[in-house]
C-alpha cells in the first residue's frame, strides 16, 4: 500500500508506478469471475493553468468479469486515464465542477491511498451490465425470430372480430 500527499505530489510534478492485485481490489469481488490478474497503474503530478494540483491516474489490465446475458466468464480490458484536479474544500470543487462539467475533482488528500484511487476509478469504469458482444451457443436473431410477435396475435384478434 503506498500513501502519499496528494497535492505536494502533484506540485512537486512525481511520478510513480506500481502494480495492484486483482484479488486485493475487495469492492470490485461481486462483479468477478474469478480474483486472478493484476492491474498496472501510474499516477503523475502536475500543476493546471489555474495553479491547481493535479493528478494522472493511468490504469491498465484485465478483469475476468460474469457476463450478464449468459452468466460465463468473460475477459474485460481496463484501460482508466483519469485526470483528477484537487481543491481544499468542498465548496470550491463543488463551485468549479457546476462551471466545468468535464472536471473531474477531489479533496487535497494528505494520506491519499493509491491502490484505494486506483479500486475507486476502476469501480467507476467498469460496464453496469457486462456482455459479451456475441456469446457461444446464443444467437440473437435466432431467438427473435422463434417468438411470435405480441401484436399480431392481437391483429388476427381483431381480423376475427370484424368478420363475426
Amino acid at each position: 500500500m503506498t500513501v502519499l500527499h496528494s497535492a505536494e505530489f502533484a506540485k512537486e510534478k512525481q511520478s510513480l508506478a506500481g502494480e495492484v492485485e486483482v484479488g486485493a481490489l475487495t469492492r470490485l469481488h461481486d462483479q468477478l469471475a474469478d480474483r486472478n490478474g493484476r492491474l498496472t497503474w501510474r499516477l503523475a503530478g502536475s500543476i493546471d493553468r489555474l495553479q491547481r494540483p493535479v493528478l494522472h491516474l493511468d490504469v491498465s489490465g484485465e478483469l475476468h468479469l460474469v457476463c450478464q446475458r449468459c452468466l460465463q466468464p468473460m475477459t474485460w480490458p481496463v484501460a482508466v486515464k483519469t485526470e483528477l484536479t484537487q481543491f481544499s474544500d468542498e465548496a470550491t470543487l463543488d463551485e468549479a465542477e457546476e462551471q466545468d462539467e468535464d472536471l473531474e475533482g477531489m479533496l487535497v488528500d494528505p494520506a491519499l491511498d493509491i491502490d484505494a484511487l486506483v479500486e475507486e476509478e476502476v469501480l467507476l469504469a467498469v460496464p453496469f451490465a457486462p456482455r459479451h458482444d456475441a456469446c457461444e451457443g446464443t444467437s440473437g436473431t435466432a431467438d427473435k425470430a422463434d417468438k411470435p410477435n405480441p401484436f399480431a396475435v392481437l391483429a388476427t384478434l381483431k381480423t376475427r372480430k370484424a368478420e363475426d
